[in-house]
């Protein structure tokens, strides 16, 4: 059975670091710990803005970004979920529109 994957409140740096869990041979993406060719699910980010802090309050959007995992390190993910602070007026960064890599 797999799982939800609560990640909490993630940064673009975050996002950046998920792809350098993999690598890319074969025509695939593959873990760097243990070699496994990896899957992807959906995250889903609730967006809030920094104004209010700890409080993940804000405009109420969500989107959909990939996330990449390993079945034999992570197990079977089912989708993850995080929220994503931006500052008003800020736009959300190219890069958490698409989601990273593998």
């Amino acid at each position: 059975m797999g799982k939800v994957l609560a990640l909490g409140q993630i940064t673009q740096e975050t996002i950046n670091g998920w792809a350098e869990k993999f690598e890319r041979r074969d025509g695939g993406y593959y873990c760097r710990k243990c070699g496994s060719r990896t899957l992807r699910t959906n995250c889903h980010v609730s967006i809030h803005l920094k104004e209010f802090g700890p409080l993940c309050a804000g405009p109420g959007k969500v989107i959909k970004i990939n996330y990449p995992y390993c079945p034999n390190c992570d197990g079977k993910i089912d989708y993850a979920q995080a929220c994503f602070h931006v500052g008003i007026g800020e736009m959300v960064p190219a890069m958490i529109k698409g989601g990273p890599g593998p």
